[in-house]
């Protein structure tokens, strides 16, 4: 009989819990992928989300378990200090022109996840390289993207947390979209 893994129960609590929000109308799901990199035997999964109406961000969830997490649990191997788990990632992408607003989002980002995650702004813009192109162009939009890397891995232990997660991730979802709409 398989014996699912860590990664497998994770993803499964987290997808069902992101569904129900969704058919609560909370959030929509708007895109869901379920990756096996073969080079490395790393599994990833990927939810994507944003508010029903009006959406100017995009909130990503990812977990990810490697070939390491797999054979530990599976108790074939065992690197020091390494325990199995999942990492867990969430990220918000939203238009450049938000970054104005990156002070009001820091501020919540820092209050809401600091203690547990490390939170990183970045802002991506493509640009034309070729400057007699670019005089005819105009400047394309680009992107703001507040990333939180969780510290240290999960596991079913913290099964109970994933619906209060995720309630704190529907709220910073509301509002990156209150602070874009007072623009």
């Amino acid at each position: 009989m398989f014996d699912p893994t860590i990664y497998d129960n994770l993803k499964v609590v987290f997808e069902g819990a992101l569904y129900d929000l969704d058919r609560e109308g909370r959030i929509l799901v708007s895109g869901r992928e379920d990756l096996v990199n073969l080079a490395t035997m790393a599994r990833t999964f990927v939810m994507k989300v944003e508010k029903p109406e009006h959406a100017t961000c995009i909130g990503k969830l990812e977990l990810t378990s490697t070939l390491v997490d797999f054979a530990s649990e599976l108790r074939l191997m065992r690197l020091a200090d390494e325990v199995p788990g999942v990492l867990l990632t969430m990220s918000f992408e939203m238009p450049e022109r938000m970054v104005v607003q990156s002070p009001a989002l820091d501020d919540h980002f820092q209050a809401v996840w600091a203690e547990v995650a490390e939170v990183v702004h970045e802002r991506l813009a493509p640009f034309e390289p070729q400057p007699e192109k670019r005089k005819h162009m105009e400047e394309p939009d680009g992107i703001y993207r507040i990333t939180l890397s969780f510290r240290g891995k999960i596991d079913e232990d913290n099964i109970e947390d994933v619906v209060p997660l995720l309630e704190h991730f529907v709220s910073s979802l509301e509002t990156i979209e209150d602070i874009g709409n007072s623009l």
